[in-house]
């Protein structure tokens, strides 16, 4: 397939409200649609809030596709509780996605809380076991570049370096390399050779406070965050996946204009 839009249900967007009413998914999935909109991104928040029927019918009557689904996990944290809401998370993620007919699934929760080369090495480990549970499934597992643990392209890079003969696969988020301070374009190409999924978003403006990075995120194509750059690249090397822009605090013409900017970059 070729590249295909997908927009992360997040932001402005959930819970779905439009101009002031609120919506149910079936109604949001479809005005996405209209607007172009083929995939959505659906976090298991979402499963916990409507229930995995009540999206799969939604995305079923929409026309949309589930891109990708998202699992909650803290793989880093050895806490009896900790590790016993990850092991549990997997399982049931990777049944979500299969009903919901994603064929990606993306882990998140242990980038932002953890630091350090150690927690780095057991957030490799537990990634390792948990790829274990996709060896017999459609579904493949991607992670992203976040957070004080993984936000470098040679912190994603060295990932699969271990990992991608176990199955790992990554999603580059534009954003988060502009929001850690990275030349987002060249941390892209690092990616590129496991790259399985994307996360587009676009910065203003970035800056520091107590040695954490900050950002304003801009409506697509308006900020500082080469996006245009790095769909030439993908066009260039006939990349096929889908790409999901990620909403943040952008009002109601700021969605519309930035599906516009997505649909246009796809071409």
């Amino acid at each position: 397939m070729a590249m295909r839009p997908a927009v992360m249900w997040m932001g402005k967007l959930y819970p779905p409200v439009w101009r002031g009413e609120e919506q149910e998914p079936a109604e949001q999935f479809a005005m996405l649609r209209e607007m172009g909109i083929e995939g959505i991104d659906i976090f298991a928040r979402a499963v916990d809030q409507y229930g995995v029927d009540t999206l799969a019918s939604a995305l079923e009557s929409s026309g949309l596709e589930c891109s990708c689904y998202y699992i909650s996990a803290d793989l880093v944290s050895d806490g009896p509780e900790k590790v016993e809401a990850a092991d549990a998370a997997f399982p049931r993620g990777i049944e979500n996605a299969q009903t919901l007919g994603a064929t990606i699934c993306f882990t998140h929760g242990s980038q932002h809380a953890h630091k350090g080369e150690d927690n780095f090495q057991r957030y490799l480990d537990r990634l390792r076991e948990k790829l274990q549970l996709f060896k017999d499934v459609e579904q493949k597992l991607v992670i992203e570049n976040a957070g004080f643990l993984l936000h470098t392209g040679e912190d994603m890079a060295r990932a699969c370096e271990v990992l991608a003969d176990e199955g790992l696969g990554l999603c580059p988020d534009t954003g988060n390399f502009t929001l850690w301070g990275q030349d987002a374009f060249d941390a892209v190409m690092k990616c590129m050779p496991w790259a399985w999924h994307f996360h587009i978003k676009d910065y203003a403006e970035r800056w520091e406070e107590n040695g954490a990075p900050r950002g304003k995120e801009a409506v697509l194509g308006q900020g500082v965050t080469p996006v245009a750059k790095v769909f030439d690249m993908l066009h260039e090397r006939r990349w096929s996946g889908w790409v999901a822009w990620e909403p943040g605090p952008q009002d109601e013409d700021g969605i519309e204009a930035s599906v516009k900017e997505l649909l246009r970059l796809i071409g």
